[in-house]
C-alpha cells in the first residue's frame, strides 16, 4: 500500500484567477543503493535533474525543478537515515498550477496521480519507521562513499578514440551507399552522400532544410544535431555517453536505393 503524506496545500478558493495552486507531498522509501545512485533513479522516475544541496554538509539532499510544462515541479530527494543496515530516503514534491489553467480539484488530482505513479516505482516505507535505531556512523560512512563516487563521476572523461573511430565508420558507410531516412505524416529527412558531398534533404510540411557538407567534420556535426533527441530518449533527463550516441547513429544506417 502506498502511503503519501501531504505536507501542504492551499484550499482557499480564488476571488479571481491570479496566482497558483500549490501542493506539497512527501514519501519515505527504502533503497539499497548509495545516495548518488538513488539520485540517478529518482531523476529517471521524475524526469528532473537534481543538484546536491551544499548548504547542509551533514545530510545529503538533491533538489531540482522541472518547469518546461508551465506547471513547475520542485523535486527533492533526501538521504534520511540508515536503520538496521537499510537506507531510508524521502522524496518531496512541490507542484504549482496557475489558477487560470485549472480548478483546485483538478490541480490536486493531478498532484496525487503523479505522486502515486512515481511512488509505485519505489519501495515505500510504512509509517512506523524505527527512527531510534538509526545509525549515525553508518550514515556518515555512506555519505562519504557517495560523495567520493560523485567526485569520480564528475571528473570522468570519455576516451575520444573509439568515438572518432565510430564517426569514421558512419561516414565511410555513407560514402559506400548507406544513408539515413526518416518519414512521418508531416514529411521526412534523407541524409546521404551523393558521390561528391554529403547531403541533408528534408521534405514535407515543416520548414525544409536542403544543405550539403563537403567536410567530414560538418557532416559529423549535422548527424549529431539531427539524432540528439532520439539518441537520448531512453536516457532522459540524462545525456548518454558520446560513444553510445554514435553506436545509436550507426545502428540507424540503411542501404540507399538508387
Amino acid at each position: 500500500m502506498v502511503i503519501i503524506k501531504k505536507l501542504f496545500s492551499k484550499f482557499v478558493e480564488p476571488a479571481n484567477f491570479s496566482g497558483d495552486w500549490v501542493d506539497q507531498r512527501q514519501v519515505h522509501f527504502w533503497h539499497d543503493g548509495h545516495p548518488i545512485a538513488v539520485k540517478y533513479v529518482v531523476e529517471k522516475i521524475t524526469a528532473t535533474l537534481l543538484q546536491r544541496d551544499q548548504s547542509d554538509a551533514r545530510q545529503l539532499s538533491y533538489c531540482g525543478c522541472s518547469d518546461g510544462s508551465g506547471k513547475p515541479r520542485e523535486v527533492c530527494l533526501r538521504f534520511e537515515a540508515v536503520i538496521d543496515s537499510r537506507k531510508l530516503y524521502s522524496l518531496q514534491v512541490k507542484r504549482s498550477t496557475p489558477k487560470k489553467w485549472a480548478s483546485e480539484a483538478e490541480h490536486l488530482r493531478a498532484a496525487e496521480r503523479t505522486m502515486a505513479f512515481w511512488s509505485a516505482k519505489l519501495f515505500i516505507a510504512s509509517p512506523d519507521i524505527a527512527w531510534s535505531r538509526a545509525s549515525s556512523a553508518l550514515y556518515d560512512q555512506c555519505r562519504r562513499e557517495s560523495l567520493a563516487l560523485e567526485e569520480v563521476m564528475a571528473n570522468a572523461v570519455e576516451d575520444p578514440a573509439p568515438i572518432a573511430a565510430l564517426q569514421k565508420e558512419v561516414l565511410d558507410a555513407l560514402r559506400a551507399g548507406m544513408g539515413f531516412f526518416t518519414a512521418n505524416k508531416e514529411g521526412g529527412t534523407h541524409l546521404f552522400f551523393n558521390g561528391r558531398v554529403f547531403v541533408r534533404s528534408d521534405y514535407g510540411d515543416e520548414p525544409n532544410v536542403n544543405e550539403t557538407y563537403a567536410a567530414d567534420a560538418a557532416m559529423v556535426a549535422c548527424l549529431r544535431r539531427f539524432f540528439d533527441w532520439e539518441s537520448r530518449r531512453d536516457w532522459y533527463p540524462h545525456r548518454p555517453p558520446e560513444l553510445d550516441v554514435w553506436k545509436y547513429i550507426k545502428g540507424r544506417l540503411v542501404q540507399r536505393h538508387a
